[in-house]
């Protein structure tokens, strides 16, 4: 699937940066890849080409305040609309849009962003929205922000940073992008392999059952939040000198490999996921399984897929693999999508209302 990523803000346009540079070689996903903030120091700093680098309202950024920023974004309506619009080649099968909705850049403008894109460009547009930590005081800022990207994004694809290494307390701005570091790789990686899923680079990596864009585009669905579960377990060794003049490659039995992929949908269900949720409240699911050839047990995928069916209670799930021929690794990514609004998403906008009313 190709898409067009646009991170809004100091953690959007991180987070932008980090997915382009996180892109497989042998499955490319970014089509092309746009930051938009009030800081333009934040801007230069990025790993981002500097046509697609897009500074506004920057008068408004001293505020901390997402209903000054909105406020800015709104004034630059236009010039923020050709900006985005442009930044969307006819290449992409869909537009991303990450958005850290602790800060009041993002929290702000990704709403006005990703409604002009949704008169512009007849393509779904998704906010990868990442919640602050636990501790983190932005609750009225991501009130705000939530409640924009809920009346906007086709669907929001939901990371909790409280989940993720990122640090309890917001640091210093100084020392932000190196303090999220850790959590923007595992969001980078998990992201980049679900919309890399389907973009094999040749015939010889394309799977039984291919996860290609319209199965993705499906299970998000239009409206309601996702999350994504992702499990990584090395299940190969690098091949010695003489394993590979004597073409010699280890396969696993049936019941190994069986049993690793069992378990590791598991985990991906219950123990590694995106964010906190009620698996029972999505409607729809996507499975994805990708690694060495020998190791994609299609008994187990099939299971798997039941599996899943019973964890968001009966709905639409659909699955795909995708070998990956020299790969050491197997990988599961479980999307759970549709659902309504999580108890954390809940929490942080009754917390979010609660200071508005003090202030």
């Amino acid at each position: 699937m190709k898409l067009a990523v646009l991170g809004v803000g100091g953690a959007g346009g991180r987070l932008a940066a980090a997915l382009a540079a996180a892109e497989p070689d042998e499955r490319p996903f970014v089509a092309a890849v746009a930051a938009f903030d009030t800081d333009p120091e934040s801007l230069a700093d990025l790993d981002v080409p500097r046509e697609h680098r897009h500074a506004f309202g920057t008068t408004s950024r001293s505020t901390g305040d997402a209903a000054a920023v909105r406020a800015a974004a709104e004034s630059n309506v236009r010039e923020l609309s050709r900006a985005a619009t442009d930044a969307v080649p006819s290449t992409a099968d869909a537009v991303l849009v990450p958005v850290g909705v602790g800060g009041a850049t993002g929290a702000g403008a990704a709403p006005i962003l990703i409604d002009t894109l949704r008169d512009a460009v007849d393509r779904p547009v998704y906010a990868l929205t990442v919640l602050p930590g636990a501790e983190e005081a932005a609750a009225a800022n991501a009130r705000a922000g939530l409640r924009g990207l809920e009346a906007t994004a086709d669907t929001q694809l939901l990371f909790d940073n409280a989940g993720l290494d990122a640090p309890a307390e917001r640091p210093p701005d100084a020392e932000a992008a190196a303090a999220y570091e850790t959590a923007n790789g595992t969001i980078a990686e998990w992201t980049g392999a679900l919309f890399g899923a389907g973009e094999a680079a040749d015939a010889a990596a394309v799977g039984e059952s291919v996860v290609d864009a319209s199965e993705i585009i499906a299970t998000l669905g239009e409206g309601g939040y996702a999350t994504v579960g992702h499990w990584r377990e090395q299940v190969r060794e690098p091949p010695s000198l003489l394993d590979r003049l004597l073409s010699k490659a280890e396969a696993p039995d049936g019941i190994e490999s069986y049993s690793t992929i069992e378990t590791a949908v598991r985990r991906s269900l219950f123990r590694h996921r995106s964010a906190e949720a009620n698996l029972s409240r999505s409607t729809r699911a996507l499975l994805v399984t990708m690694g060495p050839p020998a190791w994609l047990n299609r008994e187990a995928i099939v299971d798997a897929r039941r599996s899943l069916d019973e964890a968001i209670g009966g709905g639409g799930v659909r699955g795909g693999d995708t070998p990956i021929e020299d790969g050491m690794d197997l990988i599961v990514l479980s999307v759970c999508a549709g659902m309504d609004r999580p108890d954390r998403v809940a929490s942080l906008m009754e917390a979010g209302a609660a200071s508005a009313e003090n202030d």
